[in-house]
């Protein structure tokens, strides 16, 4: 099935870059803040057309689609007001998560700011819709993320109560978002929800991270966040997410050693994000090496948030065909390194973090294009690459 025809038939109904060594020190990137995605009044809004027989270098006639080449699950990140939406945009990209895609994130609709509204005090509402979505249409969802040192309800973060009731007003507020969004189930029984980023970030480099968290609760937070989601359902996947985990080798150590202790400590953990953010040219000999060592652990490992920066140096002014073929490249080996690398009974899956360029956290106004599809929802040469790695086919460096 081609992608570019099929949004073509949709829209016409309704009318990182530094030094490629990988002692480079690594880009300090950080997960979406809080607010996400770009604007819809950017470019390539109206129009469209089939990349069937395209001259354009950087589109090609998609033949495949994602989820139909991976033996596993295949995300992209969505809200709910996008699939509330009836705009052309909407439509188009509804059309394509539900051809190329089987599980889906909420970008910032189920995390800790948007649903913990005052103490004791819920709201649900966005992340049911979502759930609401993914049950009607056959997707898994991937909760992210229940506590963020980015992501803090303005009421909490100036909360004046003793350390012990702000640790309270955290487990309750783990421990009800957890048993919530347990309660939808698909026909064979199982949560829609299937799993949370239960900690995003606890690391800031090889060190833990300062945070209101760490500060008010302690260094052992983390620990008994797992706990907490645990004690509400016992049957989701706990996942414990962090970007430049390729890449930033000492950061890495850290987070294995951490989570092997854990394990040690019989502290819940099931699995390991490894967000990916990634260069057209970095990481490159640690991509691999990153993957098999977090394979190692035993946990299911899940690339998290997957995109591929073109122009991290801004050193180019638009997308040029080489940069696209190295940002392809670079996803035919993402792709690759996952499938081949780590062992079929530990792959939760990969998930994309987005869908066309115009509305990545990494476009910044026009200077940079780090996904899949183009601001017409176009398929660009980046999904190739992706294919050509879920299919198997080794990138050769």
């Amino acid at each position: 099935m081609k992608t570019g025809k099929i949004l073509m038939l949709c829209i016409s109904f309704v009318f990182f870059s530094c030094s490629s060594g990988d002692d480079t020190p690594p880009p300090m990137i950080g997960g979406p803040t809080q607010g996400g995605t770009g604007g819809e009044s950017t470019g390539g809004e109206t129009g469209g057309g089939s990349t069937g027989g395209t001259t354009d270098p950087l589109l090609y006639d998609a033949t495949e689609n994602l989820k139909d080449v991976a033996e596993f699950p295949i995300g992209n990140v969505i809200s709910a007001a996008r699939l509330a939406g009836t705009s052309d945009n909407d439509v188009a990209r509804k059309d394509i998560l539900n051809t190329e895609y089987n599980s889906i994130t909420a970008e910032n609709d189920m995390k800790m700011a948007n649903i913990f509204t005052a103490a004791d005090t819920y709201d649900f509402s966005d992340g049911d819709a979502i759930v609401a979505y993914a049950k009607a249409n056959g997707l898994r969802v991937h909760g992210h993320a229940l506590i963020w040192h980015s992501s803090i309800p303005g009421w909490l973060n100036s909360f004046s109560g003793t350390d012990e009731e702000f640790e309270t007003l955290v487990e309750n507020y783990v421990k009800a978002t957890v048993a919530h969004f347990a309660e939808e189930k698909d026909t064979d029984g199982n949560s829609i929800v299937a799993s949370w980023d239960v900690v995003n970030e606890y690391f800031d480099g090889g060190t833990i991270r300062s945070s209101i968290f760490s500060q008010r609760i302690g260094d052992d937070f983390m620990d008994k966040a797992f706990a907490w989601a645990r004690e509400a359902d016992a049957d989701v996947k706990l996942f414990y997410n962090d970007y430049n985990i390729a890449g930033e080798v000492g950061k890495r150590s850290q987070i294995i050693n951490k989570v092997n202790e854990m394990i040690t400590n019989n502290v819940p953990i099931d699995g390991i994000g490894m967000q990916m953010h990634l260069n057209h040219n970095w990481p490159n000999t640690d991509l691999p090496t990153a993957i098999q060592e977090i394979s190692d652990t035993g946990l299911l490992v899940h690339v998290s948030e997957l995109d591929v920066k073109a122009n991290y140096n801004d050193d180019v002014t638009e997308l040029t065909q080489e940069r696209a073929e190295e940002q392809e490249n670079q996803y035919q080996r993402a792709g690759y390194y996952y499938t081949a690398i780590v062992p079929v009974a530990q792959q939760f899956g990969i998930t994309v973090w987005g869908f066309r360029d115009t509305e990545s956290w990494l476009y910044d106004g026009g200077g940079d294009w780090p996904l899949l599809y183009d601001g017409e929802f176009m398929t660009k040469i980046s999904h190739r690459g992706l294919i050509n790695g879920l299919d198997g086919e080794d990138p050769g460096n």
